[in-house]
């Protein structure tokens, strides 16, 4: 039988949730276009998400690596775990520092028309890339984290969640 995941704090489960609660309203409000940034209300907005959201996984990332661990696989899992575990939350905050920074960069280039041009296009394409990876990174997650409780029955998930039914 493999070893158990001790469970996370309240702290890390917070700052998890909000955040995955900031990314799927960040989807969901999603602009359909660049030009809708004349609205300077919704420019605002766009600007203030986005450091709020950049600024969270910066506190989340400081707080994972200082105080709560990076990880709760347990010490017996294979090698092939803790790769892919590691590679796709990597990939999840490349592609959140990725959205938001490009994001932030659209801005600034819509702000400055003499950024516009290639660095307007550049930061689109990143911001669209970024955008189409983490959802598939996050598939990934949930497919990881439901291994974790259907087949290897570690607590891993529940690290996160609580105690869950089987």
């Amino acid at each position: 039988m493999s070893m158990q995941a001790k469970p996370h704090g309240f702290i890390t489960r917070g700052i998890h949730w909000v955040s995955a609660a900031m990314i799927g309203y960040g989807y969901l409000k999603g602009l359909d276009s660049v030009s809708q940034l004349s609205t300077p209300g919704l420019l605002q907005f766009e600007v203030i998400f986005a450091l709020a959201l950049g600024a969270l996984f910066v506190a989340r990332l400081v707080w994972t690596k200082a105080v709560a661990g990076v990880t709760r696989l347990p010490e017996d899992a294979p090698k092939w775990e803790q790769v892919a575990s590691k590679a796709v939350h990597l990939g999840l905050y490349a592609g959140v520092f990725g959205i938001v920074l490009s994001g932030l960069g659209i801005a600034l280039a819509y702000v400055t028309p003499a950024l516009g041009g290639v660095f307007m296009g550049a930061m689109i394409g990143l911001h669209e890339v970024a955008l189409t990876a983490l959802p598939a990174l996050l598939v990934a997650h949930v497919a990881g984290a439901l291994w974790h409780k259907v087949v290897r029955r570690d607590q891993v998930l529940e690290s996160m969640t609580g105690r869950l039914p089987v």
